[in-house]
């Protein structure tokens, strides 16, 4: 049985550096590690050769930009490629790459090519040097107007609103006062908005995968506020649509408690609570529970009969642009 790399995740460390770490399949053999600027292995030099039952490694992080790290076992066998998902800007904490995840299909969805982010307005003039080095085409903004207007992109941005209800209704009458509501009533009024946003904005959505299918869509990077809500129902299909796992889809969603965490959410909180919303529930609308966006997805399946139904249904995504999407966001694992 061929020895192969089963999974080689990155994080970067406090100090900067970078740690690796992998598992194999197989007989356990040395391991090849390389670094470089890109996806593309070519572009990647020799780190270094790991004896036989080591599954991490620290590497040197990069200095202004981001670390690619191809991990494959010695002189024989795939390698597998990894990066931070998180790109390191300074101004904003939620911006990560989609790329990575291994699909039903045996393919890989292509590094550096689809973002999901917070808001934008936070970035710095520092990271503006990093945010051109990530060559994006299109930005799609998932916020309201008002949002827009109070807190502009720095950035040329495409306006496409995603919402949970009707356009023009008020927000649903809760079923008791706001400061009566628990941690788990926040986390119910997320499962509602998610079932909501799929249901109220499919032909957002498929505009917005049209948009990625198309000649010049890529690379691109989809935002709202926190880059929780909106932006991960967004996140979600896609990686559906690409033929991604519902484990995985759900293990990326729930990233942004690692990432945008509640020392970047004060502002937010505090306008739940000046609201009248009880700390509790504000707790649980800022979390990322992972059951409220499996039951949105399982609503999907139980209403449209699959992701495909839905794109090619609600969405009105043609056929042929759901294909092409496949196409070029997923690739051969090597």
């Amino acid at each position: 049985m061929q020895t192969t790399v089963a999974r080689a995740e990155v994080d970067t460390q406090a100090d900067g550096r970078v740690l690796v770490r992998w598992e194999l399949e197989g007989t356990p053999v040395p391991v090849d590690v390389a670094i470089g600027p890109t996806p593309d292995r070519s572009d990647h030099t020799h780190a270094a050769t790991v004896p036989v039952g080591q599954t991490s490694l620290l590497v040197s992080g990069s200095r202004d930009g981001r670390l690619f790290v191809s991990v494959s076992p010695h002189g024989t066998g795939p390698a597998v490629v990894a990066a931070d998902r998180r790109v390191p800007f300074e101004g904003i904490q939620n911006f990560r790459d989609i790329g990575g995840y291994p699909t039903r299909a045996g393919t890989v969805v292509r590094w550096g090519q689809v973002f999901r982010a917070e808001a934008l307005h936070g970035l710095s003039p520092n990271d503006l040097a990093l945010y051109e080095r990530l060559g994006l085409r299109a930005v799609y903004d998932l916020r309201g107007e008002l949002e827009r207007e109070e807190r502009p992109n720095p950035v040329p941005s495409r306006p496409l609103t995603i919402t949970g209800r009707p356009p023009g209704t008020e927000p649903t009458t809760l079923p008791v006062a706001a400061e009566q509501l628990t941690t788990a009533d926040g986390e119910q009024l997320l499962a509602e908005m998610y079932v909501g946003l799929l249901e109220h904005s499919a032909t957002q959505l498929g505009e917005l995968y049209t948009g990625l299918a198309g000649c010049d869509g890529l690379p691109a990077v989809f935002h709202c506020h926190g880059g929780k809500d909106r932006t991960g129902i967004v996140a979600a299909l896609l990686l559906e649509a690409l033929g991604v796992e519902r484990k995985v889809v759900l293990d990326d969603y729930e990233l942004t408690s690692r990432y945008r965490r509640r020392e970047h959410q004060e502002s937010t909180y505090g306008r739940l609570i000046q609201s009248g919303m009880a700390p509790e529930a504000a707790a649980g609308v800022l979390s990322a529970p992972r059951w409220a966006m499996a039951r949105a997805l399982d609503d999907l399946d139980d209403r449209h009969g699959g992701v495909d139904a839905y794109l090619t249904g609600p969405a009105r995504m043609a056929p042929a642009d759901l294909r092409t999407l496949r196409e070029r966001l997923a690739g051969p694992a090597t």
